[in-house]
């Protein structure tokens, strides 16, 4: 499997938080799994300095950036719609889309992803025809002026004031603007909102357009929907992306799932999640299921997804991990590092305290007019541990 780490979902510090931060989580988690290569960049929320250090910082760290994700959506407090008919926020966040598209070519990034979210509400928001317009006017002006090895990536999700009037999925209308925008224009497909419709359909159609640019795997990352992202896993291996013995043409893309804390546990939790579930859909009996499915018996395909959902996928992922070289537990690996280093840190410590306490006996410090002893009492000697206490 190939995953792409998104930075939400390790970003602990909203104040803090570095791309160079984020390419070191993800090295950590790519260590301990092996299947978590690539990063994506959040702007402006990851911060970048340097573009040519962070760069070297991923060589190193055998990671490389994935994609980068502008914030060019819509929300409360912070309308800066690519679609909103006020000229001036429509140029601004135009503006902040073409910084992101600087910045993924300074750093070297395989896709820029144009993540469409409009949830805000906002004048003008129901007039569908000219916000596709508009929209398919942006993805276009955008794919012609960066280079053909830098693909743009569509990621629309509307939240539609009146539902009835959709007359699309929201990947067709992600395909309907990456088609307009021509070659190296692509689609992230969440699997998530197609519970009535078709997955495996929607995964087979962008492969076969060569369109799809990977899975996001966010919402469906979840405790309480194990069997959603089996589901998933199943529809992926239908639609050629997950396929036993080989590479994964597209990476699944691990966002944070939605009233989660992050952090690297939480990533390591995630990608363990998705191992498990690509593991239990390898095990499903696929030529019965599909005889089942052609001869319209749901009871008996519905029988066979349980067995393979509830059957233990242990061994076959300790053998994965095995081979992999990377540990069957890869939450108490991390935990036992972080006692490890904890006790070294602890130790440099120590050794650092041990060094002034020998320093202070030997030579001694002078204070008010007077040489105090270690371990005398003085003020100068307490004050000096302070820092390394």
């Amino acid at each position: 499997m190939r995953l792409e780490i998104s930075s939400a979902l390790l970003r602990r510090s909203a104040d803090r938080f570095t791309g160079h931060d984020a390419v070191a989580d993800t090295a950590l988690v790519h260590r301990l799994t092996s299947i978590t290569p690539e990063v994506g960049l959040e702007l402006p929320a990851d911060r970048i300095g340097n573009a040519a250090e962070l760069v070297a910082h991923a060589t190193d760290a055998d990671v490389r950036i994935g994609a980068v994700l502008p914030d060019v959506s819509a929300r409360p407090g912070r309308p800066f719609p690519l679609c909103h008919p006020d000229a001036d926020l429509s140029a601004r966040a135009l503006a902040a889309l073409h910084r992101a598209a600087g910045v993924a070519l300074d750093v070297r990034a395989r896709r820029l992803v144009i993540r469409l979210h409009d949830t805000a509400p906002y004048p003008g928001r129901a007039e569908a025809q000219r916000r596709l317009d508009q929209l398919a006017d942006v993805v276009t002006g955008l794919r012609r002026q960066l280079p053909p090895d830098l693909a743009v990536v569509v990621d629309y999700a509307i939240t539609d004031p009146q539902p009835v009037r959709r007359g699309r999925p929201d990947w067709q209308t992600a395909l309907t603007l990456a088609t307009a925008a021509g070659p190296g224009t692509k689609v992230l497909l969440d699997p998530a909102p197609l519970v009535d419709e078709d997955p495996e359909l929607s995964i087979t159609t962008l492969r076969a357009g060569d369109r799809l640019a990977g899975v996001l795997l966010g919402r469906l990352v979840t405790i309480d929907r194990p069997f959603a992202l089996f589901l998933a896993m199943i529809d992926a291996a239908e639609g050629g992306v997950l396929v036993r013995g080989r590479r994964c043409p597209v990476p699944f893309v691990v966002a944070l799932p939605p009233g989660r804390a992050p952090g690297i546990e939480a990533a390591l939790r995630a990608v363990g999640a998705v191992q498990e579930a690509a593991a239990k859909a390898m095990l499903l009996d696929r030529s019965a299921w599909r005889a089942a499915r052609a001869a319209g018996d749901a009871r008996a395909a519905t029988d066979l997804l349980l067995t393979a959902y509830e059957t233990d996928a242990t061994p076959l992922l300790t053998a994965v991990r095995a081979a992999l070289g990377v540990p069957a537990d890869a939450i108490a690996s991390y935990r036992e590092l972080c006692r490890d280093t904890h006790r070294a840190v602890e130790r440099q410590r120590s050794l650092l305290r041990a060094a002034l306490r020998q320093a202070e006996t030997s030579v001694g410090l002078v204070g008010a007019g007077r040489i105090v002893p270690a371990g005398g009492g003085g003020r100068a000697g307490r004050w000096a541990l302070r820092g390394v206490s």
